[in-house]
């Protein structure tokens, strides 16, 4: 079987499986490039909005505001330098003044940016306006702009209040969102903890489903961002997006401009027809690489979820994580069985029985993390995970029910244990990270026997 290779940072990670396995399909995104007029036609999209007013319409309303830029962290790539100095020369010809205005990260409860990191993903931008990151370990930055159902919309009081948002971010498939961007920057981006909470709470359920590339009519996560996002702006100002699709070489190639649900939702078209990739029959071993979210370990988790429906019950997953900037916050637990271990104990008790006694055990889990403990049990009672990071074999990391190896050949090894020495179909998803299986009906009923 000839090599395969896949992104890893700014080299190449090598794939050599075994003769008798069979490449039944790479299934990479199709994204179009996007050319050297990109910033051009951002302009552009700014003064001609997909719906609602032109930004600089809306500033030159607003001279006298408070202007809130709402951006994405360290754990996206957009060019976000030369995207904003776009942005600032609207704001500042229409005759707000930097002091005016305030830079947002939108990093719910990821790890706020150091000021080297922000002046990286800023430029000098980083020393002329203020900037700060979401507060979400503390109560009192929070306002309370209403509610969606039972959910409180408790978002950062700065950003409730302004007098108007420019949310900033590309648009891509998200395991739980079904598509990222919009007002999903406001929430959770800039929400509380106890609103962050409530939020992932809503993608739970009992038997496990593909989320991600869903739209908000079968996504009640999506739902009630685009509701609490109508509510953040019911209660002060407006908000504007600037949204895109970036490319292979994270340049915005798509773009659209102008009142956020209907930019939002054009770019999730747009980008479900790029990201999502027709299969075929279920293969027997999917390998995912979590490129170009693989900052850390919590970013890299997300390509199983993301292609996991591409394997069949009791198939393999062999996640790629380079994971540079290791457990990137994550707080890995103590975990006394081994991998082969976990995964049989979720076998007998089943995945919900056991997210059940979990949550009673360690009660904080049901609000930080119920909807991750529930997918990862889900995940592992349908296929079993192996995982190659380098970086993470390198210090010895533990991680319930997921073997981590140093090589594709250890993993591939691994995997013909559990499958046998026979014959095996394969499908490579190079960009897992941002890539999802489009699946014939009914696909994702089976379950493992």
């Amino acid at each position: 079987m000839p090599d395969l290779a896949v992104p890893w940072g700014a080299d190449e990670l090598k794939i050599s499986l075994p003769a008798h396995w069979q490449f039944q399909q790479v299934a990479s995104a199709s994204l179009r490039p996007a050319g050297a007029d990109w910033l051009d036609r951002l302009a552009v999209a700014m003064n001609r909005p997909c719906a609602g007013e032109p930004l600089g319409k809306l500033l030159s309303a607003r001279r006298a505001g408070r202007i809130v830029i709402i951006v994405e962290d360290a754990t996206r790539h957009s060019p976000l330098e030369q995207i904003l100095k776009t942005v600032m020369r609207e704001i500042r010809h229409a005759g707000v003044a930097d002091d005016q205005v305030e830079i947002f990260f939108a990093a719910g409860m990821h790890p706020p940016l150091t000021p080297d990191q922000a002046a990286e993903k800023l430029g000098p931008l980083s020393r002329q306006v203020r900037w700060r990151c979401n507060p979400w370990q503390r109560k009192d930055p929070y306002v309370c702009v209403g509610s969606v159902g039972k959910l409180a919309v408790e978002v950062d009081r700065g950003v409730a209040t302004a007098d108007l948002r420019i949310i900033v971010s590309s648009v891509s498939p998200h395991l739980q969102a079904g598509f990222g961007g919009g007002y999903k920057m406001l929430f959770p981006g800039c929400a509380s903890l106890e609103t962050i909470r409530g939020l992932h709470r809503l993608s739970l359920g009992r038997s496990a489903r593909q989320l991600v590339g869903t739209d908000s009519q079968s996504n009640p996560m999506r739902a009630t961002i685009d509701a609490a996002g109508q509510l953040v702006d019911a209660h002060a100002g407006g908000s504007f997006c600037v949204g895109y699709i970036l490319d292979d070489n994270n340049l915005p190639s798509q773009i659209a401009a102008g009142e956020v649900t209907a930019a939002q939702q054009m770019l999730a078209k747009q980008c479900s027809a790029a990201c999502g990739v027709v299969c075929g029959p279920p293969a027997d071993v999917v390998i995912t690489s979590a490129h170009p979210r693989d900052l850390d370990l919590w970013q890299c988790f997300k390509c199983i979820p993301n292609t996991l429906w591409a394997a069949r019950p009791n198939g393999v997953i062999i996640a790629l994580a380079r994971s540079e900037a290791g457990l990137g916050g994550m707080n890995v637990p103590r975990w006394p069985l081994s991998a082969a271990w976990s995964r049989r104990l979720v076998r007998l008790l089943g995945p919900e029985a056991l997210a059940s006694l979990l949550m009673r055990l360690i009660p904080q889990l049901a609000g930080d993390a119920a909807f991750f403990v529930r997918l990862a049990l889900q995940t592992l009672y349908r296929n079993t995970v192996f995982m190659v990071s380098p970086a993470l074999h390198e210090v010895s990391l533990v991680f319930p029910g997921v073997e981590i190896f140093a090589t594709v050949g250890e993993a591939v090894t691994a995997a013909e244990a559990v499958l046998g020495k026979g014959p095996q179909r394969v499908i490579v998803f190079p960009s897992g990270g941002i890539t999802f299986p489009v699946l014939a009906k009914g696909s994702q009923a089976a379950p493992p026997q």
